[in-house]
């Protein structure tokens, strides 16, 4: 555990925690979390046999997590998409798969796009592809930033709270929720939300060696499911599990991302 908990300082008053396991001469894994969440969400990657070939960096966005940037960050999914760069080239990783959930399926697309060459593959886990998509951003997007710092981040709590009584999934999200910043959690949402208006599918499809996972409880849920198999995107789905997988069913879905990785070479 104690690999698990670094962090690494950058210019510009960047202060980015990560999680870090380090195989020689092997592929990298990079995995970027979503929206209120953390590195915590991946922490079963660390121990599960199917990954253990592979050098393992799970990142907190900044804003979230541990990971702190100055007052002037604009929380934009090219801005964290360059954070996370930065740190890579930190750690001198040079090439490497990105693994990314949620929101951070937009930060990793991002990624993708600045610095292609770098990429050997992108792993797309419920990534915000179409407005449907950003079920808890959409909420806090609707509300001013006046309105989500007075009551609506203590509501949004409560709510997750409550579903925490009846769902694990969501008492562990609320844990990783409360510790991200207030404007971080604001400013994320709005730019989820105004991005996923375009065409992200189309981007997606562009991108070298890029699939697609579901959990299996939303097959046939989000429309951006039908138009990643027009574009020909490869998809996935995780048995016994919804959009929090890596909780749900990691042992599944960390097999098929080590399947999907070998079938690629």
């Amino acid at each position: 555990m104690e690999n698990y908990r670094r962090t690494i300082e950058l210019t510009g008053d960047f202060n980015i925690a990560y999680g870090y396991r380090h195989i020689d001469s092997a592929d990298s894994l990079v995995f970027i979390h979503g929206f209120g969440s953390a590195k915590e969400h991946f922490r079963h990657a660390f121990d599960v046999s199917s990954l253990k070939r592979f050098t393992i960096i799970a990142i907190d966005l900044v804003g979230f997590g541990k990971s702190r940037g100055p007052e002037s960050f604009e929380y934009s999914m090219e801005d964290q998409a360059c954070v996370m760069l930065k740190v890579l080239n930190k750690l001198k990783t040079k090439s490497f798969h990105l693994c990314a959930h949620s929101m951070g399926g937009l930060v990793a697309m991002k990624m993708a796009e600045l610095e292609p060459e770098r990429i050997i593959s992108l792993i797309d886990m419920e990534g915000n592809l179409t407005p449907e998509d950003c079920f808890f951003s959409g909420r806090i997007a609707e509300l001013t930033s006046e309105e989500f710092e007075k009551r609506g981040r203590r509501k949004f709590e409560e709510d997750l709270r409550e579903a925490g009584l009846e769902d694990s999934a969501m008492s562990e999200y609320l844990e990783t929720f409360n510790m991200a910043l207030t404007i971080a959690l604001y400013k994320s949402a709005s730019h989820t939300v105004a991005d996923s208006s375009t065409l992200l599918v189309d981007r997606l499809s562009r991108i070298k060696n890029a699939c697609y996972i579901y959990g299996e409880r939303n097959r046939a849920v989000y429309p951006g499911e039908k138009l990643l198999r027009e574009k020909g995107v490869p998809l996935f789905y995780i048995e016994g599990a919804g959009h929090s997988m890596a909780t749900d069913n990691p042992e599944e879905l960390y097999r098929v991302i080590s399947s999907f990785i070998e079938g690629l070479a």
